[in-house]
């Protein structure tokens, strides 16, 4: 899944989608020189919120010593100009940030501290180069700010920062198989260019000799004076860190809230520094509160700014929530409800006593949200972050507060509080509050339920906020949706064609970078792959009945012949896959073509698995051998055959040259049931035993990551995690698990599958996608029951209604961290249309046994496994 800031960069263009930043629209915010006519002899070239000026009499050397430029925006238009003057005048081809909006964001709370402060980024042929370029920079910028690149090595009193990378785009795979930027090794190998929070130079590049007095300034720059030392890093962001530290002298526990000047901008442009300052006021207003930590004052360290506060030990009020959530704790009768809801009541009381208590002082809290709360041991509680605290009719200071627990901008700040009171209390019950920020309605329909289920006096919980009276009006809206679950059975045929019209209407031909929204993943990818891009859209619609216009196959086509083939991926991530959906659209032949261009071009995936690796690799030339009248391709299933040979080998504990790693947790994607299933599916088509042999061996091994939980549910241990998934967990280990037992006796495996089933079931899913979410569990659910759907199967399927989202006649899906809306295979409306086609075929008595062998010519039309994997 991405990472927050990740997900944060794919919002800013679209409210509805996941979308490009490039798509940005700051027109009215472009710097000159994005638009100007580029000088004799260069040419301009967009990518992202990035445009690069560059020579065009050649391009950019691969890696080098690259520079840097930050700036703050009232000086970035001058910053801009002289630095392009220098860079012209050198012929250094150079980037920047094309707008003042794009600056804003990028200079962001949330974005990655490891590209935090970026402006401009220089690109010095040579070592020449790059000291004549230093000299002039370092001159032309002297004294102007800009945030300090946490990455880089700071060039004297300038926003001039160096570091040693890449030049232009390389890929490779990391330790833990992601596709990250490569910086080519003197051995020509590409290796991670690694791209953190801390000044490092790869071991076989030396340090020009320019560059080693600011090494030596920056190691005596070091502050020792400061009377604390840090002993935990609690929370890092893009405008400084939280830590736990002790003072050196008393050994008192205390919270340092560091600040970065010029970093963390918000929506009126106050960066860290300003809002630390405001807390700090806040908190001597506040003084004397139990609600609220003591304030020992603030000091500046070196160029960043830390508050010092009390220690208040407990958990957040989210942890305290993931800790003791009943619903997924297996409660199912009110006597089991009741103890949690008590506990909702005592914390709800005591929130709504400290905010009285902060508005006594005639202060607004401003973010209120369950990170921002922490429970003592001793059942008190006390607010924290109080960057946000201002005065009750502040109108300038921008509310904060996470996605759906927000009041709309302009709200007063007693009400703006209520709300968020009322909304906290809200995802105590029911965490899915994210929900509200794509309609209100949905809030109204989310607490509907809960008093439901929790058997909730009306007046229980706080006031509702007069600002969701608006959404009462769109309650119809709800209702509709609810309506196509509710009954005996849902309305499938309904469902099926509002989530097809939500797939229709999102669909952009006329773009090259995608055909429908998905996954921020897919840009990675060119929109292309299984996963998240055009090609599990596609195969969604053909594998379901729903017709697949040409115009979309030809674009699929088209952009798969455009990704470079030595980075191809795997099955779902890559070409492979996407080689196997044109086939299996009736474009076999380029099918087959794009995957014998992918395979001769890449170096072997390093991951042994189905979503990115070899596994999947295999997988997908079986695949395309059985495409289509006729007897098997020999040298494909060959290309198979030795794949299953290597992976067997990986799993039993033999040395393979070159050969692939060993999945770090279980599932049918991310663990070695992929590994099985290829090994069972090559065993119905060859009927060599030593594949059965290798799918048991590859199973147990899985096995060994699953652990009965307390309420009996059997699910894959990860670190902390426990999960029930498709791509990781139980969920699509017992697939696979299943199909095995189809052909011999394995009691240890069996003994797993009724526990997985009833996780399955579970009535709390955070996600409605298929990879991760509740396609994908209740689909698993259905398959491992016998006879007729069980009410927990029903009942998981009406619970589709909190996520689904009603846009006229059509039905939108929310994708990973249920930020934005997305149709891919993995998240969205594609997977969800693949799980309900499967549901629907289930009932009709078209998939309730399985027993015939997967990839084997006898699936049933409706096998969950099959669907899964292209079968």
């Amino acid at each position: 899944m991405p990472g927050i800031q990740e997900t944060q960069l794919y919002c800013l263009a679209d409210r509805r989608y996941y979308d490009t930043p490039a798509r940005l629209p700051d027109q009215e915010t472009r710097y000159p020189l994005d638009a100007a006519e580029p000088p004799p002899g260069w040419r301009r070239v967009a990518g992202g919120l990035w445009t690069s000026l560059l020579p065009e009499d050649g391009e950019p050397a691969e890696q080098g010593w690259k520079i840097h430029v930050s700036t703050v925006p009232e000086e970035a238009a001058r910053t801009l100009r002289d630095t392009a003057r220098i860079c012209l005048r050198h012929r250094v081809p150079f980037k920047f940030l094309r707008s003042e909006q794009a600056l804003l964001l990028m200079s962001g709370k949330y974005m990655s501290r490891g590209s935090a402060g970026k402006f401009l980024t220089l690109y010095p042929p040579d070592g020449a180069a790059l000291t004549r370029v230093l000299d002039e920079l370092t001159r032309a910028l002297s004294g102007r700010r800009g945030p300090y690149i946490l990455s880089d090595l700071r060039i004297g009193d300038a926003p001039v920062y160096v570091r040693y990378g890449a030049f232009v785009d390389r890929w490779c795979r990391d330790a833990r198989g992601e596709r990250v930027p490569a910086l080519r090794h003197p051995s020509g190998e590409l290796v991670p260019d690694e791209r953190g929070v801390v000044f490092r130079v790869p071991s076989w590049v030396r340090v020009p000799e320019q560059l080693r007095p600011h090494l030596a300034a920056r190691a005596a720059a070091r502050d020792d004076s400061f009377p604390y030392t840090v002993t935990e890093a609690l929370q890092f962001s893009n405008a400084g860190g939280i830590y736990l530290a002790r003072h050196r002298e008393t050994g008192n526990r205390v919270v340092l809230r560091e600040a970065r000047p010029h970093c963390g901008l918000d929506a009126v442009g106050d960066d860290a520094v300003t809002r630390l300052e405001r807390e700090h006021r806040a908190l001597k207003a506040l003084a004397g509160l139990d609600c609220v930590p003591r304030v020992y004052g603030v000091r500046t360290v070196w160029e960043h700014r830390f508050l010092m506060t009390e220690y208040v030990e407990g958990p957040t009020l989210l942890d305290e929530i993931v800790a003791r959530f009943a619903l997924v704790r297996g409660a199912r009768t009110p006597a089991e409800l009741a103890p949690y809801t008590a506990w909702v009541d005592r914390v709800t009381g005591q929130l709504a006593a400290a905010l009285a208590e902060v508005h006594g002082r005639g202060l607004r809290f401003g973010d209120l949200h369950p990170s921002n709360i922490i429970l003592r041991p001793d059942g008190r509680l006390a607010l924290v972050d109080f960057e946000y605290a201002t005065a009750l009719d502040d109108d300038r200071t921008p509310l904060a507060g996470a996605p759906g627990l927000q009041a709309p901008p302009g709200t007063p700040g007693a009400e703006a509080d209520a709300y968020a009171l009322w909304a906290t209390w809200l995802t105590m019950l029911m965490p899915l509050t994210e929900m509200a920020a794509h309609d209100r309605a949905k809030a109204l329909a989310l607490e509907s339920w809960a008093r439901g289920r929790y058997g909730l006096a009306p007046d229980a919980g706080p006031p509702r906020p007069a600002l969701l009276r608006a959404a009462e009006s769109a309650a119809d809206r709800e209702s509709e949706i609810a309506a196509l679950l509710e009954g005996p059975a849902p309305d499938w045929a309904e469902l099926r064609t509002r989530l097809l019209a939500g797939i229709h209407a999102g669909a952009t031909p006329e773009r090259r970078d995608r055909l429908f929204p998905g996954d921020p993943k897919s840009f990675a990818t060119g929109g292309t792959d299984l996963a998240h891009g055009a090609a599990g859209v596609l195969y969604a619609l053909h594998r379901t009945g729903a017709p697949v216009p040409a115009e979309w196959t030809n674009w699929l086509a088209d952009a798969a012949r455009r990704r470079d083939p030595a980075s191809p991926g795997g099955l779902y991530d890559g070409l492979p896959g996407t080689a196997v959906a044109l086939a299996l659209l009736g474009r076999t032949d380029e099918g087959r073509e794009l995957f014998a261009r992918a395979v001769a071009a890449a170096h072997p995936s390093p991951s042994a698995d189905l979503l990115t690796g070899r596994a999947g690799v295999a997988l997908a030339a079986l695949r395309l051998a059985t495409v289509g009248p006729g007897a098997p391709d020999p040298e494909l299933v060959d290309t198979a055959l030795r794949t299953a040979w290597d992976l067997d080998c990986l799993v039993r504990g033999e040395a393979v040259p070159d050969g692939p790693a060993a999945p770090p947790s279980a599932g049918l994607l991310r663990g070695l049931s992929g590994a099985a299933l290829l090994h069972l599916e090559l065993h119905a088509l060859t009927g060599e035993d030593w594949l059965l042999r290798a799918a048991r061996t590859a199973l147990y091994r899985d096995s060994g990551h699953c652990v009965e939980m307390p309420d009996g549910t059997v699910q894959v241990k990860d670190g902390r995690r426990h999960l029930l998934y498709l791509d990781q967990g139980s969920g699509g280990f017992a697939l696979v698990a299943r199909a095995y037992l189809a052909r011999e006796e394995a009691p240890a495996l069996a003994g797993l599958l009724p526990g997985v089933r009833k996780g399955c079931g579970n009535e709390f899913v955070r996600e409605p996608g298929l990879f991760t979410g509740r396609a994908g569990l209740v689909s698993t659910a259905r398959q491992l029951e016998e006879g007729p759907a069980g009410p927990e199967v029903l009942a998981s399927v009406r619970n589709l209604s909190w996520h689904l989202v009603a846009d006229g006649d059509r039905l939108l899906v929310p994708g990973a961290r249920l930020r934005r809306c997305s149709a891919d295979l993995a998240t969205g409306a594609a997977g969800l249309l693949l799980a309900l086609s499967f549901l629907a075929g289930a009932e009709a008595g078209e998939g309730s046994d399985t027993a015939a062998a997967p990839g084997g010519g006898g699936h049933r039309p409706h096998d969950l496994l099959s669907l899964l994997t292209l079968g």
